[in-house]
């Protein structure tokens, strides 16, 4: 019975197919499919950002990398989530060796939308979203302990800001903005807004994103 379950995880293993439906990689093509993992609360609920997300996304990416340094396309269709997680796998596709494009079905918000900033490149399907905001904060715990906490809360808000607002200075009709003018704007919406939501085309506008797919997958493509 063992030696029959090791031949059946090796031809699984070899199996390209199983490959991008159990592990989310097609090494041959070097994609990568970056979506929840579990149903967390109703069947066919999207789970979003979390742990198994981001640690297959690093396995996957290491995979490829350590393969060769050919580019990596990216297919990322999550909403928000954990924002320790969502920065672990933007400091992975930063920090990856190869050219790493995201294409971004449905929707780039919220955590997801700091992921999409990773990318060499930076791609919207036409009809998918862009949209920010503030992001949630709970905890129950003795008074010192929250505060400790709160006080780390609002640094990782800044870090979370100053992600959108680098890429904004390098591209967009902001770029000639100083920093703290483009925080303000950015703060000003959310206040009166709370959701901020982009069109494909305005996400490009303002540099939170470079181009809206038009169907040639040549241009994007590995």
């Amino acid at each position: 019975m063992a030696t029959s379950n090791r031949k059946r995880r090796r031809k699984q293993s070899d199996d390209p197919m199983w490959d991008i439906h159990e592990n989310n990689i097609d090494r041959l093509n070097r994609h990568i499919w970056l979506a929840g993992e579990t149903n967390a609360i109703e069947p066919g609920d999207e789970p979003g950002v979390e742990y198994q997300m981001s640690t297959r996304l690093i396995k996957n990416l290491h995979i490829l990398s350590s393969e060769n340094n050919k580019p990596i396309l990216i297919h990322m269709k999550t909403c928000g989530g954990y924002v320790e997680e969502g920065l672990a796998i933007y400091d992975a596709v930063k920090c990856c060796p190869c050219h790493v494009r995201i294409l971004s079905y449905t929707h780039a918000r919220s955590m997801s939308s700091y992921i999409l900033q990773a990318a060499n490149h930076r791609v919207l399907m036409p009809h998918s979203y862009f949209l920010f905001h503030r992001g949630t904060f709970a905890i129950v715990d003795r008074l010192l302990p929250v505060q400790t906490a709160v006080e780390w809360g609002k640094k990782v808000d800044d870090s979370l800001m100053q992600i959108y607002v680098d890429k904004m200075k390098e591209e967009g009709k902001f770029k000639k903005w100083g920093k703290q003018r483009i925080i303000n704007m950015m703060v000003g919406r959310m206040n009166s807004e709370t959701d901020v939501y982009l069109t494909p085309e305005e996400a490009v506008s303002w540099g939170l994103a470079d181009e809206v797919f038009d169907g040639d997958w040549d241009s994007i493509l590995p």
